[in-house]
């Protein structure tokens, strides 16, 4: 099976010149995660949402302190980019992924670019081409990084940058109690209209007890907000014994990128969309 059967052929772009929040307002307009840089028909970058947050949290570059419609994209874009053409099969293009710690690949056609695959993508071709190769327990990863209900969103996130990872799993006498990820937890660069200095605030999302959508808030005080706060509670768990396909399946269908593994109420592990893609390459 080649990729052509699940890239997206629709491309949001941006060009080297456009600015940090223009790329931005283009992530937040089309609901995507990750915006592909062109110039003169070539793909000369690609940026992410982590990428825009990493590299405006450097203390040490003196530019980050500008507005960030004075920011241009290329001054933080990637170029270590891998592309491939539609006829690669979706093996190679999954160990393509896991060889070079990304999640998405730019597909061209004589230099140009013509589509983009995700993991996303790869996710959903694993759970229509996969069924009955793989448990969960032969993906998952059993080495957890945990962190307790009362711990400072501070510690989640130096967790998540230490060790490069989109969630933390909340435990409490060994029972997994709530989730922090990523999507939950976002930074934003504020200027300080007094000062013209930048300070660093803290947004996150919590859906309202009753349920609904989820409203975004902002913390400046971090050290009072702890992981109980702001923590998913009603989680989506996987079996060890279960079908990797079914969890890839619930991934895709559920837009989340991980699920906890549990085993007669204690966690054991974690399955993530990387770990799909990985178990694609063997």
């Amino acid at each position: 099976m080649n990729i052509s059967n699940y890239m997206n052929e629709k491309i949001i772009a941006a060009s080297p010149n456009d600015t940090v929040a223009y790329v931005r307002n283009l992530m937040l307009r089309n609901k995507i995660s990750r915006v592909v840089i062109i110039e003169n028909d070539k793909v000369v970058g690609i940026i992410t949402k982590k990428d825009i947050a990493r590299n405006l949290a450097k203390k040490r570059a003196k530019w980050r302190r500008r507005p960030i419609d004075k920011i241009l994209i290329s001054r933080i874009m990637s170029t270590n980019l891998i592309t491939i053409e539609k006829n690669i099969n979706l093996k190679r293009a999954a160990r393509l992924m896991i060889e070079n710690g990304i999640s998405s690949l730019i597909v061209v056609e004589n230099d140009s670019p013509v589509g983009i695959i995700t993991k996303t993508d790869m996710v959903r071709a694993f759970y229509e081409n996969f069924r009955g190769k793989f448990l969960v327990k032969d993906l998952m990863k059993r080495n957890l990084i945990t962190a307790s209900p009362f711990n400072t969103i501070n510690h989640i996130v130096d967790l998540m940058e230490e060790n490069r990872i989109s969630r933390v799993l909340i435990t409490q006498n060994s029972k997994l109690v709530g989730i922090v990820t990523s999507t939950d937890l976002s930074f934003a660069f504020l200027e300080d209209t007094e000062t013209g200095i930048r300070s660093r605030k803290i947004k996150y999302l919590r859906r309202p007890k009753e349920g609904g959508r989820a409203m975004l808030r902002v913390v400046e005080n971090l050290p009072i907000i702890v992981a109980e706060d702001i923590m998913t509670k009603e989680i989506i768990t996987a079996s060890p014994k279960q079908d990797a396909a079914d969890a890839a399946r619930v991934m895709v269908k559920k837009k989340i990128s991980g699920l906890p593994v549990v085993e007669d109420d204690e966690l054991v592990g974690i399955i993530t969309k990387t770990d799909i893609v990985r178990g694609m390459a063997k």
